[in-house]
């Protein structure tokens, strides 16, 4: 298997958050380590990525325990903004997730994020 060009990930992620409105995107792996991002200044990747592995872990037990089939997205949406965390693929226990902040007045931002986990999948070798 030919291995793949990393450096498009974080084009990837620029694209994602010019066109869904977000402020900030990691890759982060299953386990929180990030892996590339688009962010601001100001936000924390490496926290946004730990968080990345830390609901994907929790919202598997969820999915587990009350039987609910393949989990889609996780949508946080708060006071101050929103977050969404989206599985991207895995191999076996390796699991690459996109983490993706926005401010509370987007609406519109799946499409977005449903593309850029596409081009990441197809990018990675993922099925």
């Amino acid at each position: 298997m030919e291995r793949p060009d990393y450096h498009k990930l974080p084009i990837i992620l620029e694209r994602m958050n010019k066109d869904g409105g977000y402020s900030a995107s990691v890759i982060a792996r299953g386990n929180g380590l990030l892996v590339t991002s688009a962010t601001s200044p100001t936000t924390n990747q490496d926290v946004v990525a730990a968080m990345c592995g830390m609901i994907a872990e929790v919202a598997e037990r969820v999915r587990k325990e009350l039987i609910l089939g393949e989990i889609r997205d996780i949508s946080l949406r708060c006071a101050e903004g929103k977050a969404v965390f989206k599985r991207v693929g895995a191999r076996g226990d390796d699991v690459l997730i996109i983490g993706a902040l926005m401010n509370k007045d987007v609406r519109y931002h799946s499409r977005a994020i449903g593309k850029a986990t596409t081009q990441i999948r197809k990018l990675m070798g993922y099925k």
